[in-house]
């Protein structure tokens, strides 16, 4: 019968934690990154131009049907091959961003739908700009609308970051196979890594909700 032990893991524990902050780093570094971005690309997908909308879609097609995995190979292996050198870490975020930066793109798009367009009429009518509408009225009610579905962009990005060990990551995934094939204890260690995912998604899910508050079903235009 096997013996369940964690103790074994205890000199490995250092390097568990590291793996563990790393995983964070760079999921917060992707969601610095792609949350922004996304946000731009969403106005370029409902500008008035049609080169905007067509860029916009272009990546977001694109990106969206290519496994995260090929992303990061083609970072990690291919841009070195035409003289765009990455280390490993550079290229788990960006190819984190890539990703994210797509999904966030027809999150805020969906956000944008959903205002009312008789909006944008009141606020000419009042003599407010393109900018200042954007800025002042449509904005604030896109995030209103969209945080609850940031929430799931942001825990698919933490899980997502799992993928970086494949091109040689230090996080929290890499760590668990290293150690793993140094004690052969991978039920032990796939345990805690499992468990430190479950922790991070029920954090995410608490702070996502003190954020949000009551603010997602407020009634819009108010």
């Amino acid at each position: 019968m096997y013996d369940f032990n964690l103790r074994v893991l205890l000199p490995y524990w250092p390097a568990f934690c590291k793996g563990a902050l790393l995983t964070l780093e760079i999921s917060a570094l992707a969601l610095v990154i792609s949350l922004p971005c996304g946000l731009l690309i969403s106005l370029m997908r409902v500008s008035r131009s049609r080169l905007l909308r067509a860029l916009g879609t272009v990546y977001v097609e694109t990106v969206r049907n290519v496994p995260l995995l090929v992303v990061l190979y083609v970072l990690c292996y291919a841009l070195p091959v035409y003289g765009v050198p990455l280390s490993v870490f550079a290229a788990g975020v960006l190819g984190l961003s890539i990703n994210s930066a797509a999904f966030t793109t027809e999150i805020f798009r969906g956000g944008f739908a959903a205002i009312p367009g008789g909006q944008e009429e009141a606020a000419r009518a009042l003599g407010l700009g393109r900018a200042q509408l954007l800025a002042l009225v449509v904005l604030p009610q896109v995030f209103r609308v969209v945080l609850p579905t940031l929430g799931n962009q942001v825990v698919s990005v933490v899980l997502g970051s799992a993928q970086a060990s494949i091109i040689g990551v230090a996080e929290l995934t890499y760590q668990t196979q290293s150690i793993g094939s140094a004690t052969f204890r991978y039920f032990e260690l796939f345990t805690m890594a499992a468990l430190f995912y479950i922790v991070c998604v029920q954090a995410i899910g608490g702070i996502w909700r003190l954020l949000t508050g009551r603010a997602a079903k407020a009634p819009l235009g108010t």
